[in-house]
């Protein structure tokens, strides 16, 4: 395999991973979108990528623990069950670990794109934006789902009318403006690996380090 096809496999990698991340099609419990299917694309990005940026060897391994928790997570689904909710301190880690694993991510491809690129760093400038909303937006989601058990510890009896809005400015906020931010996400993907495909580059050893 050439490294055009190599760059360009790679990076289609990774925008159909955010896409099978962020958007969900569901029949019942079951999300025909799985999201493990989403990490196994990007731990294939990783894979193609690696030659032209050495920093993405260090999220493969939390790549794989997503993939498998993930397709764990979907199987049980099929039987209305869940990996999370049960232990909060587990919920929070693996919060934080997933929200370090996307801004860390995005900061790689966005370096390649950067030092690749004769002109990338409009495109790695547009990829560190997404990166930051799409961190910050993943962690308006993240408090609508694990603050209430932390700083409510009742909530299970139910909310006040001033607690429920809250929650549901940040669930909506979040969920709204990720969709919106995944998708240009894609696009700045999309538009990263045309340029790798024309071979219109920067030849360097390691681009992305």
């Amino acid at each position: 395999m050439n490294d055009k096809v190599r760059q360009y496999r790679g990076l289609s990698c990774a925008a159909w991973g955010y896409f099978f991340l962020n958007f969900h099609f569901r029949i019942g419990s079951v999300n025909l979108l799985p999201g493990f299917v989403g990490f196994l694309f990007l731990l294939g990005a990783i894979g193609a990528l690696l030659p032209e940026c050495r920093n993405l060897l260090l999220l493969r391994p939390l790549c794989i623990f997503f993939a498998a928790m993930y397709a764990v997570d979907w199987v049980l689904a099929v039987g209305g069950q869940q990996i999370g909710g049960h232990i909060l301190f587990f919920d929070l880690l693996v919060t934080a670990a997933e929200l370090y694993f996307h801004f860390q991510f995005l900061t790689d491809i966005a370096a390649l794109a950067k030092s690749c690129l004769p002109d990338g760093a409009k495109l790695a400038k547009r990829l560190f934006r997404c990166r930051t909303l799409y961190t910050l937006l993943s962690t308006a989601v993240a408090m609508a789902a694990s603050v209430p058990a932390v700083v409510w510890p009742d909530h299970e009896t139910g909310y006040s009318e001033n607690q429920g809005n809250i929650l549901l400015m940040l669930a909506v906020a979040g969920a709204g403006g990720g969709a919106g931010v995944s998708v240009a996400i894609m696009v700045t993907l999309f538009q990263v690996r045309k340029r790798f495909r024309d071979g219109d580059t920067v030849e360097r050893e390691h681009c992305g380090t």
